[in-house]
């Protein structure tokens, strides 16, 4: 049988097929016949190469099923037939077909804010089966297959068969052609009745949508749970999950702002495949996201997970506590807090103590525990941005450790110190007027006078101090888990720690009192690290100890002290050792050796003048020291020294020490005063003399001859050995 094409002009001087048909009624039943065996052949047909071989089989079915539509000729074995050929040539399509992939540089965002929501690949998918280019016109044949296939009830049991497969099979090509096929079924009922509801008033009719309703909840709800057993370590079909998410946008798309309740059940799922290893995807949950924001009526993305982030926080919380948790999902719980900002950590306490109960049952996992202080980090990094983090009177006792030149007394302080004086002699006069004579009756007396009135009234109680803000106790707690973990074996989770202690100890340092003991907590972990045998670990524990005498001040005083003498002496001298291989700054002693550069504050000498109370500035050139075995700025014992030279700048700022130790400190930063300002005001704010006799010892201060004045004699400047040798 050979039929023509239907959109062809009826002839009425042609008899046609349909016409025999009318006139010898026995044709109808070759013509089921016909149309059965196309339609057994059509999944043998779609393992073939011949991309149009497959397009007119697909063809020749659709007629055959339009004619026998016209001619209103009903065979029970078709319909019976008409699911299983679908799906068996589904799944011939998936197997002929090899693993093509889709267009990498097609440009996929998240939709920011003020952009619209109409850009067409930011809100559309791309193919999950036939995916090529070149299958798009055996693509759109299927879909006119399968949108005609009778009216919405026989679309609904169609649907609803193999809806009931997808959740029987236990092969995952299988399952994938049967949602696929539901899915596209649902999508073609829902427009054919659009269509039909654009002409027709059906409203005083039944409605015979309500099957195909019914079949789409079921498929709906048969997403969100392949969306919510994604797991990485027993992955599904990928292309299963990608159908599951373009049907959750689709319920979307047709619910509009109603779907927001829903958002309670799917966010967090489809947020999740954004770390998914599979680039599609990853496009599809982004395109999934773009739609749901658009669907429900927010401006953006990062608007749709900030105005949910609390459902978001409780599915993390559920999945820590049931120890069902994949890196992908830390890196969603990551993305969220960064989004939400400050004023998400409140909230946080319960998904900390989830991620504490996983440290604790995962703690011999380095990847997984570095993954979680990971989240942990980011809870710190907003924590300390918040406005709710200080109570009102820490704000006003921000400590500041800084130790300040003390300038020497001249005449206004005399005066004050008279007038204080004089204040204090009045005041102890008046208090002597004001005693009473010699008492006229035994003290005895008065005292057990005083005992028959009553008990001694005691002073009353200090006010109790308020709690802290629920975001501090939480940063402190944090703070407080990292001293178990900066022994772990991962480097990477070590220098994140420390980091992490760099960021939180400025936060926490307002309370003296919570702050204090967890300094004497990690105080000893922390110093361990400069025996790291990590370069970087050592150096990024050089940035975490200066931030903790910024914060802690005095208090590190004793335990400096006592490391001092015993090993972090000749630490720090090693380290400088070490890297004295590197290019340095010296004075010159001749021209030839000078290589000039341009000035800056930090290469000028300050030079005494004569009235021996300002510094004047003199250029300082570097020397090119020739060293065949120079390891560059970027060599590890040349950051070493860096870091340890902050580290001894702010220990010498915020942190009393002895004399003795700041000798000590002197000599080992004593070639780093002239090129380095910061370093050379805090020694001189301690110490100027020292500072300046250093510099004079090495040649640094610029010889000047002796004053003259008329009954004044001045002391000879001698001059150093190094500029006697020069002259």
């Amino acid at each position: 049988m050979v039929l023509g094409e239907t959109g062809s002009k009826v002839s009425l001087t042609q008899t046609s097929l349909r016409d025999l048909i009318s006139i010898y009624p026995e044709l109808g039943e070759i013509v089921k016949t016909t149309t059965y065996n196309w339609m057994s052949s059509l999944s043998r047909l779609m393992q073939s190469a011949d991309e149009d071989a497959k397009i007119d089989a697909i063809r020749n079915v659709l007629k055959a099923l339009e004619l026998l539509k016209e001619l209103h000729i009903q065979s029970s074995t078709l319909d019976e037939s008409m699911s299983m050929m679908l799906r068996d040539s589904v799944i011939a399509l998936m197997q002929a077909s090899k693993a093509i992939e889709t267009n990498a540089n097609i440009d996929i965002r998240l939709i920011a804010g003020g952009e619209a929501s109409s850009g067409y690949e930011d809100t559309q998918y791309q193919p999950v089966l036939l995916p090529a280019e070149s299958q798009k016109k055996l693509r759109n044949e299927l879909s006119s297959l399968i949108a005609f296939l009778g009216t919405t009830s026989q679309q609904a049991r169609f649907a609803g068969n193999m809806l009931e497969q997808v959740q029987d099979s236990d092969s995952h090509v299988s399952q994938v052609a049967t949602f696929w096929l539901c899915f596209q079924t649902v999508k073609a009922s829902h427009k054919s009745s659009a269509e039909e509801e654009m002409f027709l008033n059906l409203s005083s009719v039944s409605d015979s949508s309500l099957d195909i309703d019914a079949v789409f909840n079921e498929l709906y709800t048969t997403a969100v749970q392949i969306l919510d057993q994604h797991t990485d370590t027993e992955p599904a079909d990928w292309r299963l999950e990608a159908l599951a998410l373009e049907a959750t946008a689709y319920t979307a798309q047709r619910s509009g702002e109603s779907f927001r309740p829903e958002l309670i059940d799917v966010l967090f799922p489809v947020a999740t495949f954004l770390g998914s290893k599979n680039p599609q995807l990853q496009k599809h949950a982004i395109v999934t996201l773009n739609t749901l924001a658009a669907s429900c009526g927010y401006t953006n993305v990062s608007e749709l997970i900030i105005q949910n982030v609390d459902y978001m926080v409780n599915s993390v919380s559920l999945r820590l506590n049931s120890l069902d948790i994949s890196p992908a999902s830390i890196n969603v719980l990551t993305m969220m807090i960064r989004l939400a900002g400050p004023r998400l950590v409140p909230y946080l306490d319960d998904v900390v103590d989830s991620i504490f109960g996983a440290l604790d049952n995962y703690h011999g996992y380095p990847l997984f525990v570095e993954n979680l202080f990971v989240v942990l980090k980011e809870v710190v990094n907003q924590g300390v941005l918040s406005d709710m983090l200080l109570l009102e009177h820490q704000m006003n006792s921000r400590p500041d450790h800084r130790k300040q030149h003390k300038k020497a007394p001249g005449l206004s302080d005399l005066m004050n110190t008279l007038e204080m004086r004089k204040q204090r002699a009045e005041l102890e006069k008046s208090e002597v007027d004001s005693v009473k004579g010699h008492p006229n009756t035994p003290w005895k007396d008065d005292k057990n006078e005083g005992d028959g009135e009553g008990e001694k009234v005691e002073p009353p109680p200090e006010p109790e101090k308020p709690p802290n803000s629920q975001t501090y106790q939480l940063l402190l707690r944090v703070a407080n888990l990292t001293q178990h973990y900066l022994t772990s074996p991962t480097p990477t989770l070590r220098r994140s720690l420390l980091e992490l202690l760099t960021i939180v100890s400025t936060a926490l340092a307002p309370d003296e009192e919570a702050f204090l003991p967890l300094v004497n907590s990690i105080w000893p972990v922390m110093i361990d690290r400069l025996h790291d045998p990590e370069a970087y670990i050592v150096v990024e524990a050089c940035h975490a100890l200066a931030g903790l005498c910024a914060a802690a001040g005095d208090f590190l005083s004793s335990r400096f002290k006592t490391d001092w003498v015993d090993w972090l002496r000749d630490w720090c001298r090693k380290i400088k050792h070490q890297a004295s291989a590197s290019p340095r700054w010296t004075r010159p002693h001749g021209e030839a050796d000078i290589v000039r550069g341009r000035e800056s504050d930090d290469s000028r000498v300050l030079i005494p003048l004569r009235d021996g109370e300002s510094l004047s500035g003199k250029s300082l050139t570097r020397m090119a020291t020739s060293s065949s075995g120079s390891l560059g700025k970027f060599a590890s014992p040349v950051r070493l020294w860096e870091g340890t030279v902050e580290l001894l700048t702010a220990l010498v700022s915020y942190v009393q020490i002895d004399e003795e130790m700041f000798d000590d400190i002197l000599d080992l930063l004593a070639e780093v005063l002239e090129r380095n300002v910061q370093v050379r005001e805090a020694l001189e704010a301690i110490n100027k003399d020292a500072v300046w006799l250093s510099r004079y010892e090495r040649g640094n201060v610029e010889w000047l001859p002796t004053p003259k004045m008329n009954g004044v004699q001045f002391a000879t400047m001698a001059m150093s050995q190094e500029r006697a040798s020069s002259n």
